[in-house]
């Protein structure tokens, strides 16, 4: 080997391993079937020997795959660190490396909104190293969609994560946002809650999610008769949480419970409470969703619908990799919906009126007419 040039290559293998750089490339790659055994040995003792490593930008011109997929989602919380985490694992057990990237900046993580062209060229700059398909957040996967004329590439397989929209025609996976808020919604009714607040999202057209999560309590509350309810929407940026959670606690629908659209929200639900003197859940129940790593350390501990997160990463990948190996040829785009789990803790109680109604039938219970 050349000193100034110490990189180990086929070639080297294949002269430490007396073999023609063909048929050391061929047995490096797996292809042993015409092949002694002692040969194969050779030149992989020779390839470890020699320290040498595949080269994968060599591979991507002979193939035209570079065995790496771009995963524009950024790691806002647990939730998509863990759905990050089943990407990779799923990725990584395919050979397959994620390219995690996002514009922005940690302060900004919510709304990209603004970074729109930004965004462009962060996609560009994927597709441009051969990326063999992208793993969208919403408001890139929209960005996508509406500059798709203007993107190096825009032939790679598409999922989306955590949004629903029949007219972009991507893959997508995500929570069964209805079912999760059907559970919610039947705890709180089943508790003898009849006066409800939500707490939505900005409900953006990127955010289905939110838009599914209020439309299923909804339903849920549309069935019983005698339940008030009211939907509160946080402003264009989201940040007067607190102040709309204040709102509520002072209205005049005076709610016994109150459904967040994310465990976020519900901590603004808990601040609020506890400005006006008002304890949880004795005088108000808090439901979140996503059950973040922060929710059981709340006080009181909050009932939330856990969302399999690292199902969902996981699942992502694989429809990228089955739209990559044929496995999945259908035209038509997937539609996986993540089932949810309710968690149910110390913040959610009877109402006060109906725990006190418990408390006098539990007490008269037996007690001989006179």
């Amino acid at each position: 080997m050349n000193p100034m040039n110490p990189r180990p290559r086929l070639q080297h293998v294949a002269t430490l391993a007396e073999v023609s750089i063909a048929a050391a490339s061929r047995i490096l790659r797996g292809d042993t079937a015409e092949f002694s055994g002692p040969t194969c040995e050779r030149v992989v003792k020779a390839a470890k020997q020699l320290g040498w490593r595949r080269n994968l930008l060599v591979h991507s011109l002979q193939t035209g795959r570079s065995r790496t997929v771009g995963v524009v989602v950024p790691p806002y919380d647990s939730f998509w660190v863990n759905l990050l985490s089943g990407v990779n694992s799923r990725l990584a057990a395919a050979d397959f490396l994620p390219i995690n990237v996002w514009p922005g900046d940690a302060e900004n993580l919510p709304y990209f909104e603004a970074g729109e062209q930004e965004s462009v060229q962060l996609m560009n700059r994927l597709l441009e190293r051969w990326v063999d398909g992208l793993i969208l957040w919403p408001p890139f996967a929209m960005t996508y969609h509406a500059h798709s004329r203007d993107l190096t590439d825009n032939t790679v397989p598409v999922v989306l994560i955590d949004y629903h929209a029949e007219h972009l025609g991507f893959d997508t996976v995500a929570t069964d946002e209805f079912q999760g808020a059907a559970l919610v919604a039947e705890h709180l009714l089943e508790l003898g809650h009849r006066r409800f607040a939500f707490i939505g999202g900005r409900e953006t057209a990127a955010q289905t999610w939110a838009q599914e999560r209020r439309q299923g309590v909804e339903k849920a509350f549309s069935r019983v008769p005698g339940v008030s309810y009211k939907n509160w929407k946080l402003n264009s940026r989201g940040d007067d949480g607190l102040e709309v959670a204040r709102r509520i606690l002072r209205s005049s629908l005076q709610p016994t419970a109150i459904v967040a659209a994310t465990d976020h929200q519900a901590v603004l639900a808990y601040q609020a409470a506890a400005e006006l003197g008002l304890r949880i859940p004795e005088d108000l129940s808090v439901t979140g969703f996503a059950d973040l790593d922060f929710a059981v350390g709340m006080i009181p501990p909050l009932t939330t619908v856990r969302q399999r997160a690292a199902e969902i990463g996981r699942q992502a990948a694989s429809v990228i990799l089955g739209r990559l190996d044929g496995t999945i040829s259908s035209a038509d785009p997937v539609d996986m919906r993540i089932p949810a789990d309710l968690v149910v803790r110390s913040s959610t109680a009877p109402p006060r009126a109906a725990a006190a109604s418990t408390a006098r039938r539990k007490k008269t219970a037996g007690v001989p007419r006179t």
